[in-house]
């Protein structure tokens, strides 16, 4: 049986968590909190982490809550705070982290439909906007500042050609989708986000203009102050000897996992100057 609660708190920033609690009639252990990374919007994350969240919690014989929270910046906060026990994270996000945080512990890297734990990240924009990246002078949209296909990959590709991001204006939008739609509603000159959410709006004439090299990819991060090394260990083991069978069923996880290799993190660690 699935709960779902859905609280909206409202004050200076108005703030929104979902709760999805997967019941699988065990009792092993206390509740886990899994927190997914908002790249796209709450629904689509919540839905694609359901499979994976179920499949744990049944492997591990322990339930397993998703906390939902739109902000990349809490979800830290709240990591370091022990409030999160498993959390999904991009390579930049991961790498500043680590860096501030002894107790986070990759686990897996997400593969790509690939095969591959890498993927790029692309700048995009509409059917009439600029052909080059050498041409963009007035708006670029971002998800958000912790966001490896935001700030750090314009960053890093207005540099190859000798534009300098703050003197460019731009904007975060919250969450991946948005800035492929605000890009081509033409609110913006370009937005950066990951290539594969952008072939998603090719229907709607958004176009790639550059894709940034090969990034180290997605992966769960476990918190070493909440959870045990045994329960770290299996986890780990669950995952990395999830047959193609059992991925199947995934949406997070479908083309499956790979160990961690933290020094393929290091082309993320190296451009942080490009980072907010």
């Amino acid at each position: 049986m699935v709960k779902i609660k859905k609280c909206v708190v409202f004050g200076v920033v108005s703030v929104f968590m979902i709760f999805l609690v997967v019941q699988t009639g065990h009792a092993a252990g206390r509740e886990l909190v899994y927190a997914p990374l908002p790249i796209e919007q709450p629904e689509t994350v919540i839905t694609a982490s359901r499979p994976l969240v179920s499949y744990l919690s049944k492997q591990l014989n322990t339930p397993v809550t998703i906390r939902y929270e739109k902000d990349y910046e809490d979800i830290l906060r709240l990591f370091q705070l022990g409030k999160i026990d498993i959390v999904h994270l991009g390579p930049l996000p991961y790498v500043i982290l680590k860096k501030s945080y002894t107790k986070a512990e990759p686990v897996v890297a997400i593969n790509e439909p690939d095969g591959k734990a890498t993927y790029t990240c692309a700048m995009v924009t509409a059917f009439d906007g600029p052909t080059s990246v050498r041409q963009v002078r007035r708006s670029i949209a971002f998800s958000q500042p912790l966001s490896t296909c935001g700030h750090l990959t314009a960053g890093y590709l207005l540099d190859k050609y000798g534009i300098k991001l703050e003197n460019v204006h731009h904007d975060y939008l919250g969450n991946q989708d948005q800035v492929a739609l605000a890009v081509v509603k033409g609110n913006y000159e370009v937005g950066t986000i990951k290539a594969a959410v952008a072939k998603k709006y090719t229907n709607l004439t958004l176009r790639i203009i550059e894709e940034t090299p090969a990034f180290p990819g997605f992966l769960l991060v476990a918190n070493k102050a909440t959870l045990t090394p045994e329960q770290i260990g299996k986890i780990r083991k669950i995952l990395l000897s999830t047959t193609p069978k059992d991925s199947a069923g995934l949406v997070l996880g479908r083309y499956g996992f790979s160990p961690v290799v933290d020094s393929s993190y290091d082309l993320i660690r190296q451009n942080l100057r490009f980072s907010r």
